[in-house]
């Protein structure tokens, strides 16, 4: 049965709390329904997917920092394995995934990254951290690492999900954070190389590996979908 959405009269909600009730509606539904998503991770093994080093060897994933665990990805945080990649290479799409982490804990989400090697240099890194209740900045949970500073700090305690919505189409990027839009980008006017990159983020590959990083600390994934744009 289908609850209406709201059930008193819109006029009684006006300045703020009409602004508010807006925000929310819009800001939440972009991750509402399924339609056209098929998942990354099925919650049981790792068929497909590979571990690497950050000079871009394979490990094998029973060695690596990786395991499933109580239906999760899990990464312990140990090992020499750099990242984990899923199976299939992606160019426009919206990805989600909710993910957990420990105090001070460091991960994030590479995409578009062609080939083998470090993947925050040859594609993108959207930004994980344990950094509940800190200031933003390029380095901040929701940020373009390095690059792009998300427009708030939505992170919520160690320990509890967050949610990612990362929509990559051509070259705007929109990341939404636990319902909330962090980043909104053309990636186009960036022309110049910016922080530690040697390649402007407009001459970015659109196609690549889709990962999670080890980088100390540990985190858990699930409900990892995609959902490719045409």
């Amino acid at each position: 049965m289908n609850t209406p959405l709201i059930t008193r009269p819109v006029s009684i909600l006006h300045g703020f709390g009409l602004c508010l009730f807006v925000s929310i509606i819009f800001s939440t539904a972009s991750i509402a329904g399924d339609e056209g998503f098929k998942p990354l991770f099925n919650g049981k093994d790792l068929d497909g997917w590979r571990t690497l080093t950050v000079e871009g060897n394979e490990i094998p994933v029973a060695q690596s920092s990786f395991s499933i665990k109580d239906g999760n990805l899990h990464c312990s945080g140990k090992g020499e394995d750099y990242w984990i990649v899923a199976p299939g290479t992606y160019g426009d799409v919206v990805l989600r995934l909710e993910y957990k982490v420990a105090d001070h804990a460091n991960s994030g989400v590479f995409m578009r990254v062609p080939k083998p090697g470090h993947p925050a240099f040859l594609g993108f890194e959207v930004q994980i951290m344990g950094d509940y209740g800190e200031d933003t900045s390029n380095h901040s949970t929701g940020s373009i690492y390095d690059v792009l500073s998300p427009m708030r700090s939505m992170s919520k305690p160690s320990g509890e999900w967050n949610q990612y919505e990362i929509t990559n189409q051509g070259n705007r990027l929109v990341v939404i954070l636990n319902g909330f839009k962090v980043i909104d980008t053309d990636f186009a006017s960036l022309t110049e190389p910016v922080g530690k990159f040697t390649m402007p983020y407009s001459e970015m590959p659109k196609q690549g590996w889709i990962g999670v990083q080890n980088h100390g600390g540990e985190i858990s994934f699930r409900n990892i979908e995609i959902k490719e744009l045409k």
